[in-house]
């Protein structure tokens, strides 16, 4: 029996402190321990997000690659993901080649180009006709005084994407040792009890997981709406090589953020280059309306789909994240959404299933005494034939 008092705050206190929200409060805890974890390591989370998303597409390709080409046993999995990496190794050793002739192909040019000349003399009088071709209105001599400064904050840039690199290429080591043994470590996870410590935190960060991998689905989507939105765009500027910058915007899209920025000054300087600045005046506000459409109305309508929340609630998070984050925010609203609806809806079902039995009644509940109906009457008996007889 509970302890009962005329105290609500008290009376809900040794409730929740009974033996029977024990997996409760070790969810809460589990929780904690989560949360306290992503602070630690929020240094990490690149490498974490390439983690996962090169392991599921592994697995997935790998399986793929496996049914297709007809491999039975328990390694079949396997064999499909070396032959995936084999693959991507190959193009990238391909990509590396081409890269490598088309550089020894400008040295050449280069070489032409130099005339007996120094190199010194040459990289001068390609200063000069870059600096011809500016605009008259551009200050050039306010941006030489402000070079040195300039350049301080790029090495510091330089040294970032040095670092993300590093991180990118690790998770992707991580993923691939983890694909080709993973039988033995999936094994290891699902033994753990799902109401305990282990179990608790490896279930949240299942949910963190899942988030990543719907985000970054989301983002392949909204790069391919991007593309097309903005190719009209390109058709009516008239602007040469489209195919090239078609390419250019789908797979900067992929980068949440940055890599809007980065096609869009490419796209700039060229509109300004080959059409002039009428151009650049409506490349620039058509792409801002695109872009506010693609975040505002596009990204909540794919969101909903995996959370069941009003648009009005999703754009809402839009705003406050990037609020609070920055640009940044507009990628991390969504598998914030994610894992906590994930979350609450776990504590949700826990709580219910502790508070069930105390909810329930102890005691049989007393019926009024003027509700129990009166004990029926014995009916009279009546003779029967030889009694009759007798008392004649």
């Amino acid at each position: 029996m509970l302890p009962t008092s005329n105290d609500p705050l008290h009376s809900a206190t040794a409730l929740f402190s009974s033996r029977q929200y024990g997996p409760l409060r070790l969810r809460l805890v589990g929780l904690a321990a989560f949360l306290i974890l992503l602070v630690l390591f929020r240094h990490l989370a690149l490498m974490g997000v390439t983690f996962v998303v090169f392991a599921r597409a592994l697995v997935f390709s790998g399986g793929w690659v496996a049914r297709t080409l007809g491999l039975r046993g328990g390694k079949a999995e396997r064999t499909g993901a070396l032959l995936v990496l084999l693959t991507s190794l190959l193009l990238l050793a391909i990509g590396v080649w081409l890269v490598v002739r088309m550089g020894g192909r400008f040295y050449l040019h280069l070489q032409t180009l130099r005339a007996d000349r120094s190199l010194l003399e040459l990289l001068q009088d390609m200063q000069g006709d870059l600096v011809a071709r500016l605009p008259a209105w551009l200050p050039l001599e306010d941006i030489k005084e402000r070079l040195p400064h300039i350049v301080q904050p790029a090495v510091g840039y330089l040294q970032t994407t040095g670092r993300v690199l590093m991180h990118v290429l690790v998770g992707l080591i991580l993923a691939v040792i983890y694909v080709l043994d993973r039988e033995p470590v999936d094994a290891m996870l699902h033994s753990l009890p799902s109401e305990s410590f282990l179990g608790t935190l490896w279930r949240y960060f299942g949910y963190l997981s899942d988030a990543i991998v719907i985000t970054i689905t989301l983002q392949v989507l909204v790069a391919l709406v991007n593309t097309v939105l903005t190719l009209p765009v390109l058709i009516l500027l008239k602007l040469p090589r489209i195919p090239a910058f078609t390419a250019l915007i789908f797979f900067s899209s992929l980068v949440p953020v940055v890599g809007n920025l980065l096609s869009g000054a490419v796209l700039i300087a060229a509109s300004y280059v080959y059409r002039g600045v009428w151009a650049v005046v409506f490349f620039v506000i058509t792409t801002f309306v695109l872009h506010k459409i693609e975040a505002y109305y596009l990204n909540p309508r794919l969101a909903a789909q995996h959370v069941k929340l009003p648009s009005l609630m999703l754009v809402t998070s839009l705003i406050l994240h990037e609020h609070l984050f920055g640009i940044v925010g507009l990628f991390l609203s969504f598998p914030v959404l994610y894992v906590w609806l994930n979350i609450l809806q776990d504590l949700r079902s826990q709580f219910s299933a502790c508070s069930a039995p105390a909810l329930a009644p102890s005691t049989p509940r007393p019926v009024p005494s003027a509700a129990v109906a009166p004990p029926p009457a014995p009916a009279p008996s009546t003779p029967s034939a030889p009694s009759k007889k007798r008392r004649r």
